[in-house]
């Protein structure tokens, strides 16, 4: 990455940031996944910060969507502060500031630079780091590297978005598709 991040400062790029969804970032270098949400409570940025950290792929031929949940422990019998599950389309061929890629090698664990931002003010309000497991490191770099050999197509990759969101209503139920899925503690590294 070729910029700093501070929580409690802007996020250093000027970006459009959606109202509850995380961004792919994909590069041979590093990946960088920033979840935007708008009006973060306290015991969300705490999930995000400290909490369980889920995460799940399910690949298309021309996307891919990233699933992800981060919960926070709580006193028994008091409901969990959470942040998902959520779920984001990614498409290679939209990402254009970057050659697209996927670090390491078949087999190797993948290191992920996480980044929380207040979608309403740009600000970042959490930062994190995990270690993704083979197995989903695998189906992350096999989903890539399978929609960089086909040519870009935008109206293909849509229609298979949609037919996902058609076949699936939730993340709940995409989950049903995953083809890898991990717990991942706190503050791994």
């Amino acid at each position: 990455m070729g910029y700093s991040l501070e929580v409690g400062a802007p996020y250093p790029k000027q970006v459009k940031w959606p109202k509850s969804a995380a961004n792919l970032v994909l590069s041979e270098a590093y990946v960088e996944i920033i979840y935007a949400f708008d009006g973060l409570t306290s015991g969300e940025r705490a999930a995000f910060n400290t909490g369980a950290a889920a995460f799940a792929l399910v690949p298309g031929d021309r996307h891919l969507m990233w699933c992800y949940r981060f919960e926070a422990p709580t006193r028994p019998g008091t409901r969990p502060e959470s942040l998902g599950w959520g779920d984001s389309p990614w498409e290679a061929h939209r990402q254009r500031d970057r050659v697209v890629g996927v670090p390491g090698r078949a087999g190797q664990p993948l290191p992920v630079y996480m980044v929380l931002v207040d979608s309403g003010t740009g600000i970042v309000e959490g930062l994190r780091f995990a270690n993704l497991d083979e197995g989903l490191a695998d189906a992350l770099r096999e989903a890539v590297a399978r929609q960089l050999a086909l040519p870009y197509d935008d109206a293909a990759a849509s229609r298979e978005i949609d037919a996902v969101y058609q076949r699936h209503p939730g993340t709940q139920s995409l989950l049903m598709e995953a083809a890898a899925g991990q717990l991942i503690p706190a503050f791994e590294n």
